[in-house]
This record gives structure tokens, C-alpha cells and sequence, in this order.
């Protein structure tokens, strides 16, 4: 596993460079990590773990990478704050039932996908652009077979037996550009102040690992809506970048929304792009709804979403659930 960690964290770095100030105002950066597991749905097959850890740069001091980017994206966001993400990620896939030594040929693949990213965060204040590029690898070197079975035994769990069947070792690409308009307004009630805010979203994905279209929006009630954008989540959900403002005292927000994808391809369910290997048939048109709710406490954030995805594949029984909890701290 070291062997292609190490490089995707140098990648990653080498892009990064010494941050430079572009902003005489005080700012700070913000640290992230994102877990979404199907533990909390009652279930352990499909989308069963996802794994983020995000670095945000403070606002406008960007590497020179960076810098030399954002001068050609001028067209993305005009007057805008900018922000520098930095990530390590893994997403890990099973079939419905793990005891069976070969898997069923009518359920998805086992995969994992071990990955670094890198991109841009243009925010002018009512609307969020992200450019990012995912890059990583497909396969047996991702290591998920070994975290999932660590975990199992760590837990007495059944030991997923079909590992060896999972697709086979692959680079994987996925360029993305994602847009999120942000609208509050106040309300006065006899025992609060609140905001209730509406945030419409879309995105586009390009690569062997997923190509697609997604659109969607959130609803959010709560105190300080304008500190951001939404909660953090993992791809291929659109969702906020996970900096927000700090401000003494403590911030709330109760939240739900929908997101619909057209998808072109998604190796997990289709297979590998260029060697045979284990697939099924995709459901081109995937929903997902979520509610949560997201607490600040000064410079620490916590938020909780529950998604339901609609089958993903021909063949799959019914609606997956899985949830997603993300810690963030502003330093």
C-alpha cells in the first residue's frame, strides 16, 4: 500500500508548493475527514465505505501551481475568494452477500478505489465553483480488500470471501467542475432567530472511473447559513468544499435535498475499461435523497447526512442506504 500512497501524497504536494498570501486579511485553513460507511443503514454490501481526509487552504493564499491556474479560470468565478483542496480518499464496493467464495454473477463486483485530489474553490459570496482532478488507482493495489477484512476481524464480522474476484488493477481519472448557488433569508420567531436557505447544485464528471451529470439542491433551516455551503460529502455527490467562517458561540442547521445523476460510466458497476472483468448491467439515472443536520462550535464542525440511493444496476433489490459523518476543524 505504501508503495502508491506515498507518490499519490507527493503528487498531491508537489502540486501544493509553498502556499503564498494573496489577502492581507487573517484567514485560516481548514482540515476534514469525511466517513460514510452502510453501518448505519443496517446493511454491508454496495457503497460500504468511503473514506476523505480534505486540506482547505486559507483563503487566498494558493500555491503557485494554483496561482498560475487561477489566472486561467477567470471565467469560472469573477471577484471571488479562492481556495486550494488537497485530499486522500478511499471508496470501497462489495457484492450483497460476502460469504459466498464466488460472488454472484447477477450482483455488482467487489472494487476499491485509493485516490489523491487536487483542486480550486472559487467563492464570490452566493455561489461556490470547484475544479478538481481525482487520480488514483482501480484494483487489487487500492488495498480495500485488506481494510474491509481488517475491520471484520477487528469486529467479528463475516469474512468477505469474494476479494479475489474484485476488478483488476486500473488508473483511475476524474476531472470535475461542480457549481452551488447559496440563498438565505431571515425569520423572526418569538423564541429565535433562524434562517432558512435553498442551494441548487450541479456537476459534471469526466473519466474511466465516472463520467456524469448530476443536479440537485438542499434545504437547510438554522443560525448562520451564510458561514457555507453545506456539508461536506464524498464523491460522487456534489456537496460544499467543508470551509466555513468561524464565529464565537455556536451554529446550527437542520437539512435535506435530492440529487439526480445521468450516468455515462461508472467503473464499479460496468468493470474494468480496458480488460474483461466482472460486471452488470447500470441504471443510466440515479437518485439519491438525504436529510442530516450540521452543528459549529467556534472552529470545530460536525454534521451527520443519511442518504437513500436508488438501485444503482439491474437486478438490485430495493433502496441502499448508508450514512455520512464529517468532522472539520478551522486552525
Amino acid at each position: 500500500m505504501k508503495s502508491f500512497v506515498v507518490p499519490l501524497f507527493l503528487a498531491a504536494f508537489v502540486f501544493a508548493g509553498p502556499a503564498a498570501a494573496q489577502d492581507a486579511q487573517p484567514s485560516k485553513g481548514t482540515v476534514r475527514v469525511t466517513w460514510e460507511n452502510d453501518i448505519f443503514g443496517g446493511t454491508d454490501q454496495g457503497y460500504t465505505n468511503g473514506f476523505r481526509a480534505d486540506y482547505v487552504t486559507p483563503r487566498n493564499e494558493l500555491p503557485e501551481l494554483a496561482r498560475i491556474a487561477r489566472r486561467n479560470l477567470g471565467w469560472v468565478s469573477e471577484k471571488a475568494d479562492w481556495y486550494g483542496t488537497f485530499s486522500l480518499g478511499q471508496n470501497m464496493y462489495t457484492p450483497e452477500d460476502l460469504t459466498r467464495r464466488f460472488p454472484d454473477p447477477e450482483d455488482r463486483p467487489y472494487a476499491g478505489f485509493l485516490y489523491a485530489s487536487v483542486g480550486m474553490v472559487a467563492d464570490n459570496g452566493k455561489r461556490l465553483d470547484t475544479v478538481a482532478l481525482d487520480f488514483g488507482v482501480v484494483g487489487r493495489t487500492a488495498q480495500a480488500d485488506d481494510v474491509q477484512r481488517a475491520v471484520h476481524d477487528l469486529i467479528g464480522a463475516d469474512d468477505p470471501l469474494g476479494w479475489r474476484f474484485q476488478l483488476r488493477n486500473e488508473p483511475g481519472v476524474r476531472l470535475l467542475f461542480e457549481r452551488k448557488y447559496r440563498y438565505a433569508v431571515d425569520f423572526d420567531l418569538e423564541f429565535a432567530d433562524l434562517q432558512a436557505g435553498f442551494a441548487p447544485h450541479y456537476g459534471i464528471a469526466l473519466g474511466n472511473v465516472d463520467t456524469s451529470a448530476a443536479g440537485g439542491f438542499t434545504m437547510r433551516i438554522g443560525d448562520r447559513l451564510d458561514d457555507n455551503y453545506g456539508p461536506p460529502r464524498v464523491r460522487p455527490a456534489v456537496a460544499g468544499p467543508g470551509f466555513y467562517e468561524y464565529k464565537d458561540g455556536i451554529g446550527w442547521y437542520i437539512f435535506g435535498g435530492m440529487e439526480g445523476r445521468l450516468v455515462g460510466r461508472n467503473i464499479f458497476i460496468e468493470g474494468n475499461t480496458f480488460r474483461n472483468s466482472p460486471n452488470v448491467e447500470p441504471h443510466r439515472v440515479v437518485a439519491d435523497a438525504n436529510i442530516g443536520f450540521a452543528l459549529q462550535l467556534g472552529n470545530v464542525e460536525l454534521s451527520y447526512t443519511h442518504v437513500f440511493r436508488s438501485p444503482e444496476f439491474q437486478g438490485q433489490r430495493g433502496i441502499a442506504q448508508f450514512g455520512s459523518f464529517s468532522a472539520s476543524y478551522r486552525f
